[in-house]
C-alpha cells in the first residue's frame, strides 16, 4: 500500500492512504514514485495520481497560508479527502475501538514494516486483550492513562517479561495510540505523558572477536552449516541484519562495495568489501546460498560455536517478574545472526574506525543508538586507548 505522510509544524503530521498498491521493488524510494517501465506500465498511472495528490496538498496549504489559517492535522486531512472526493470519515462515525484500530494498523503496516515488527505488534495486541479478560474490563482509547500504564506493566510484569520486553510493549501501545490520534480517532493524550514511558535495562549481548570469528571460518563443516558460517562471517564484516545479507545479490556488488537498500529502514547503505567478504561471494560466484530461516540459522549458530570452542562463561543480569535474575552461558550459547551486526561494529570500532563512518554502514541515526551496539569492556577499552596518541 502506497501512503502518504505529511509533516509540518507544531509536530502536526498527517498519513493517508493512497490507495494504490505496489511491490517495494517497484518503488524509487529516492523519487518516492513508481517505477514506470515496459514490465511496470500501469506505473505510470499511479505516478499521475501521485502528482495529483501532491498538487492538491500544496494547494491546500497555500489556501490555508492565504486565508490565515494555521494548518493542523485535522484540517489537512479534511480537505484533502474532500479533494480527492473522499468523505472524511470520524472516529464516531466509524466506532473503531483501539483494538480494533490495531488489527486494521497491523495489516496496512505489512506492507511498510518488517515481518519482525508486525509480529511484535500482534504480541502487545495479545497482551492487551489478555489484560482486559483478566482484569475483566473494556480497554479503548479513554482507558490508556496512567492508572492503565501501572496496571499493565504490573501484569506484564507478573506473567515473568524482563524490563526490556515490557518496555518493548509500552513502545507499541504509544505508537498505537499516536497513530490513532493522527487520524481523528483518539484525543485522549495521556499517553503523551512522561509517566507513560518506555523504562529498559543494559544487558550484556555478546559480541564475536576477529579470532573467535576466524575460528569458526577455519572449521571444516557439512555442507548446510557450512553456508549458514559463511552468511554469517559476512554479517560480521558488513554489519548488515539477516534480512538484508541473506538476499545479497551480484546487483549489490559495485566496485568492491556493497550497494543496498535496508529492508528494515529503506536507509541506502554502501559497504566496502572486506578480503574475507570476497573471498566468500567469490566462493559461491557472487550468488550467495538462500539463507534458511532466522531461528535454524540461530541454531546451527550455537552448535558451530560450541565446534570453534567459544565456551567462554557469561554471565548475563536481567529484571525478570521484577527480580534481578543472574544466568551464567557459554559464550557460544548466545551466538545468534544479529551478533555479526554487533561483532562488525565493535571490531572495527576498536580497530579505531570513527564512529560516524560506522553508523553510515549500520544506518544508525543517533550515536546514542550506535554506541549501544559496541561491546568491550574496560580492559579493551584500557587497551584501545592505549594505542591512541594521547597515551604515547
Amino acid at each position: 500500500m502506497i501512503s502518504m505522510q505529511i509533516k509540518f509544524p507544531i509536530d502536526q503530521r498527517v498519513v493517508i492512504s493512497t490507495g494504490d498498491k505496489i511491490h517495494p521493488d517497484e518503488w524509487d524510494f529516492t523519487k518516492q514514485r513508481a517505477v514506470a517501465n515496459r514490465k511496470s506500465p500501469r506505473n505510470a498511472e499511479v505516478n499521475l495520481w501521485l502528482d495529483k495528490i501532491e498538487g492538491d496538498v500544496k494547494s491546500i496549504f497555500r489556501n490555508l497560508f492565504i486565508d490565515g489559517i494555521t494548518p493542523t492535522a485535522v484540517i489537512v486531512r479534511e480537505k484533502l479527502l474532500t479533494a480527492l472526493g473522499i468523505t472524511p470519515i470520524k472516529a464516531e462515525q466509524k466506532k473503531l475501538d483501539l483494538l480494533g484500530f490495531i488489527e486494521e494498523f497491523m495489516v496496512q503496516s505489512t506492507v511498510s514494516k518488517a515481518k519482525e515488527t508486525i509480529k511484535s505488534y500482534k504480541t502487545t495486541l495479545n497482551h492487551i486483550r489478555n489484560f482486559a479478560t483478566k482484569n475483566k474490563q473494556t480497554v479503548d482509547f479513554e482507558d490508556i492513562n496512567i492508572d492503565f500504564y501501572h496496571k499493565f506493566t504490573g501484569y506484564l510484569q507478573g506473567i515473568g517479561n524482563s524490563k526490556n520486553t515490557i518496555s518493548k510493549q509500552i513502545k507499541n501501545l504509544k505508537t498505537f495510540m499516536g497513530e490513532a490520534t493522527e487520524r481523528g480517532l483518539n484525543i485522549n493524550m495521556d499517553f503523551k505523558s512522561r509517566s507513560f514511558k518506555k523504562v529498559t535495562e543494559e544487558v550484556d549481548k555478546i559480541y564475536l572477536t576477529e579470532e573467535e570469528i576466524m575460528r569458526m571460518y577455519t572449521l571444516k563443516l557439512p555442507k548446510g552449516k557450512e553456508r549458514v558460517r559463511d552468511l554469517f562471517v559476512i554479517a560480521c564484516y558488513t554489519g548488515l541484519r539477516y534480512s538484508d545479507f541473506s538476499r545479497i545479490t551480484p546487483d549489490n556488488i559495485l566496485h568492491d562495495q556493497i550497494h543496498m537498500r535496508t529492508q528494515k529502514t529503506g536507509e541506502k547503505v554502501i559497504i566496502p568489501l572486506a578480503p574475507i567478504v570476497k573471498e566468500i561471494l567469490a566462493k559461491y560466484d557472487y550468488r550467495l546460498p538462500t539463507a534458511i530461516s532466522n531461528q535454524k540459522m540461530n541454531q546451527y549458530l550455537k552448535d558451530i560455536g560450541e565446534l570453534a570452542g567459544i565456551d567462554d562463561s557469561i554471565v548475563i543480569t536481567r529484571t525478570i517478574g521484577g527480580t534481578k535474575v543472574r544466568t551464567t552461558y557459554k559464550k557460544f550459547q548466545l551466538i545468534s545472526a544479529h551478533c555479526g551486526r554487533r561483532s562488525m561494529a565493535t571490531n572495527a570500532y576498536k580497530r579505531g574506525v570513527p564512529s560516524i563512518s560506522l553508523m553510515k554502514i549500520t544506518g544508525h541515526s543517533t550515536e546514542k543508538a550506535f554506541m549501544s551496539y559496541i561491546r568491550i569492556s574496560q580492559l579493551e577499552n584500557a587497551e584501545v586507548l592505549a594505542k591512541h596518541e594521547f597515551f604515547n
